[in-house]
């Protein structure tokens, strides 16, 4: 977006449709913005196909996301759905384009310093997923009251039922209540921790899926 300065009459600059204005040494100078005409390289097409899976991967997750990537004093120019996007691309993305997937064991859905879960399980039970995990008897507060973080997402469906603030880590237990239609559906499965305080969160754990085909 273009725009003057010293009032009306004055200077433009900035990009105003196809022209961007700016001053050199005083001068008020224009130019046209130019059309790539040159056809994306195999390597851009890579790119942007990764780009495309993981975004479309991620973004009915938002709220997860967010709950669970805290950014630190250092990375407070970050937001949670960014760092969520660069860790995935880089470490949960497969194949070469055009066919590009999600290797659902490396996908990371919260990240920090907080004891993973311990030993955790899933099984379908008749409300949803039930998940257990363990807390050793002396593990010190607040760790033993972070609150569990549950998620399954439906790849099929591309959505996702998930909670980012339930049972306590020492009520060793909880359930992921899913619509009666959604239980015989392709899923895949996570657990993670997150602090009382909402200001830490541990690494995602990967517990595998359901109903694969």
């Amino acid at each position: 977006m273009g725009k003057i300065t010293n009032g009306i009459l004055g200077p433009i600059s900035g990009k105003i449709g196809n022209l961007v204005y700016y001053n050199v040494n005083g001068k008020q100078l224009v130019r046209k913005l130019g059309k790539i005409t040159r056809p994306p390289t195999p390597a851009q097409l890579q790119n942007r196909k990764e780009m495309k899976t993981v975004m479309q991967f991620l973004s009915p997750l938002t709220e997860f996301l967010n709950a669970g990537f805290i950014p630190s004093y250092k990375e407070r120019h970050k937001t949670a759905f960014s760092m969520a996007v660069a860790y995935n691309k880089k470490n949960a993305v497969t194949g070469t384009n055009p066919d590009i997937g999600i290797a659902y064991e490396k996908v990371r859905l919260s990240e920090g310093n907080l004891e993973e879960a311990i030993a955790p399980t899933a099984e379908m039970a008749e409300e949803g997923l039930k998940f257990s995990w363990l807390c050793p008897a002396d593990l010190d507060w607040p760790a033993n009251t972070d609150r569990v973080m549950l998620l399954a997402y439906f790849p099929n469906l591309k959505t996702a039922v998930y909670l980012t603030s339930a049972a306590q880590r020492q009520q060793l237990t909880e359930t992921l209540k899913l619509a009666e239609n959604l239980r015989a559906e392709y899923m895949e499965i996570y657990i993670s921790f997150v602090a009382e305080n909402r200001k830490s969160a541990a690494n995602s754990t990967y517990l595998g899926s359901f109903n694969e085909v």
